[in-house]
């Protein structure tokens, strides 16, 4: 009875005993570990969400100004069956093209809804110099079929679309920087690119 008496004693003396310094530093240090690892996969996971969006959203920015440019191609109604000479001059975008493959910036006008080269983080028309620009966008305007400088009534214009951005160590891109794709510059931005054709609209 006794040996049971002070086997029961120590055993109380054990659970009284609590942890040890190495006991709680290995606990911790395990536990720094596994948090370490959580907090850099929550990271990744937020930027490849951010990064996506962004994707998303330039790409609807750039798919809008390809329908602008359309939009803009229904003043460009000559030359036609009754006349001979072209009136693209009346378009606001269309009439830059040319052959020297040259991008350019939309200017923009009054109201800056429907015709700005800047964009919000919601994809918004905002002016070129506003602080809270996320996406920039440029044009370039070649000749396909030349209706111009003839009575040709199937003019054709391929229209090549771009919209950048900056990537998250930089601040907001500009817009009036035609020159993107130098090796230094490139480094820094997002691009996404579309390319349409576009048509005149000759009344018979």
């Amino acid at each position: 009875m006794t040996s049971t008496l002070a086997r029961q004693r120590a055993s109380a003396r054990r659970a009284r005993r609590g942890y040890t310094v190495v006991e709680v530093m290995s606990a911790m240090t395990l536990f720094a570990i596994g948090a370490a690892g959580v907090i850099g996969m929550q990271r990744v996971t937020i930027q490849g969400g951010a990064d996506a969006r962004n994707f998303d959203t330039a790409t609807n920015i750039a798919r809008e100004w390809q329908h602008r440019l359309q939009r803009d191609a229904l003043a460009w109604t000559q030359p036609n069956s009754l006349v001979s000479t072209s009136n693209i001059d009346t378009t606001v975008w269309l009439h830059n093209a040319n052959i020297n493959n040259t991008w350019m910036v939309p200017a923009a006008t009054t109201p800056l809804t429907g015709n700005s080269a800047a964009f919000d983080l919601l994809g918004r028309d905002v002016a070129p110099d506003d602080p809270d620009r996320i996406f920039c966008v440029q044009y370039r305007l070649d000749w396909i079929a030349r209706n111009d400088v003839g009575t040709n009534p199937t003019g054709l214009i391929r229209a090549e679309i771009r919209v950048f951005w900056s990537r998250l160590e930089f601040g907001p891109p500009d817009c009036a920087n035609l020159a993107i794709t130098t090796p230094g510059t490139r480094e820094q931005l997002h691009i996404v690119n579309v390319t349409t054709a576009i048509r005149g609209n000759p009344k018979p």
